[in-house]
């Protein structure tokens, strides 16, 4: 079992919820899973129904999900890093970063938000 915290990050250039871009620069943890997973690996051919299926039950995990925590089964955790690492990124930004190694790193302890590198010293 994998858990991830589903952080959310804001934009330090807004870092209040009343600052007018706080929610459009906000990078949201559940909603990055939620993308990744809807994206077939080849965009070219489109989802197989396999990859769907698999799609589904980290969806499903998603909606299950309690304490902003998510737990995964570690075929399923297999899964969305494949589909994290295939992901085409808007830009470059830390925070997207921070979210591929939350995912790629995931122990069954969730990784501790408040140091950069999830360790703490």
């Amino acid at each position: 079992m994998k858990r991830i915290a589903l952080l959310s990050v804001p934009d330090p250039r807004f870092p209040h919820p009343s600052d007018p871009g706080y929610e459009n620069n906000r990078v949201d943890y559940r909603n990055l899973i939620e993308g990744a997973v809807r994206v077939p690996l080849d965009r070219q051919m489109g989802a197989t129904i396999e990859e769907m299926r698999k799609g589904v039950r980290i969806l499903d995990a998603l909606d299950q999900a309690r304490d902003d925590v998510l737990a995964l089964e570690d075929a399923d955790w297999e899964f969305l890093k494949t589909k994290v690492d295939k992901l085409p990124w808007a830009g470059t930004d830390r925070r997207f970063v921070r979210f591929y190694d939350d995912i790629m790193q995931a122990t069954d302890a969730v990784r501790d938000p408040t140091h950069t590198d999830g360790v703490a010293s």
